[in-house]
């Protein structure tokens, strides 16, 4: 029995703070009533799709955090099935893209788009948001020379696999985007494309690339060489998937001398 009540007095004297400690560490924390930047460094994490479906009903002040267009000013997109029918889904995505293009209030000027999309779609983002610094297309189907024409405030694009990408295409970057220091560039290897003809439009017109990304390209060392020469500003290099470059020698030095960050492949 004195045992007993030893027990009960060593547990009543401190050990039920420790253990009402651990059950209220363990209940799970209320999220409406986080402080608002915390709220919003959460929300950011989100995609868009989850955020605008779901995520900004669960109340007032998520709604209202959906509504500041500081939330939009980097836009990541990519396709996702939220439909058995995959043009039901690109049509809800092209949507939902344009809801949170007029939610950022002209605020936006980083938008990433992944495998859907349309000219459309691409048409309504150039002609509302003129600010855009960076774009990343990632859609075979766009007509990307539209953002050469509108967008001349444009630093960074990022380009992959769409049809339009050719040598007039980047001459247009160049001559209407004068401020385009990072170009990424991926495609596929076509058989009626000329040799180089990527390489000397971007050392003709892109004097100011510091970053440039090639992959599948039809490049050779005349190509490179002339981006050399005419991207001196160059300081990162990355070259994949180019069967056309046999670089070494003179011209392997040279780039491991000129450029910064290096990387073929």
């Amino acid at each position: 029995m004195e045992n007993f009540c030893y027990f009960i007095s060593w547990l009543c004297k401190g050990n039920l703070k420790f253990i009402k400690w651990k059950i209220e560490s363990k209940r799970k924390p209320n999220w409406v009533e986080l402080p608002r930047d915390i709220t919003r460094m959460i929300l950011k994490k989100l995609r868009v799709i989850d955020f605008i479906l779901e995520a900004q009903y669960v109340c007032c002040e998520w709604r209202n955090i959906c509504k500041d267009p500081l939330m939009w000013c980097t836009i990541k997109m990519a396709y996702v099935w939220i439909s058995t029918d995959r043009c039901l889904c690109h049509s809800w995505l092209n949507k939902i893209c344009r809801y949170v293009i007029d939610l950022s209030s002209g605020r936006l000027n980083h938008i990433f788009i992944y495998d859907f999309g349309d000219n459309n779609l691409l048409e309504y983002i150039v002609n509302r948001i003129l600010g855009l610094k960076y774009c990343s297309i990632e859609e075979k189907k766009l007509n990307v020379y539209e953002i050469a024409k509108k967008l001349p405030q444009l630093n960074e694009l990022s380009v992959s696999y769409c049809r339009e990408i050719s040598k007039d295409f980047l001459e247009a970057i160049g001559i209407c985007c004068p401020h385009i220091t990072k170009l990424i560039l991926c495609k596929w290897l076509h058989k009626n494309e000329e040799i180089d003809e990527d390489a000397f439009a971007i050392a003709k017109n892109m004097p100011q690339l510091t970053y440039l990304y090639l992959y599948g390209n039809k490049i050779t060392n005349v190509g490179l060489l002339a981006i050399l020469d005419g991207c001196p500003h160059l300081k990162w290099l990355h070259i994949l998937v180019c069967p056309y470059l046999n670089l070494k020698g003179s011209l392997l030095q040279r780039c491991r001398q000129q450029i910064k960050y290096f990387h073929f492949n």
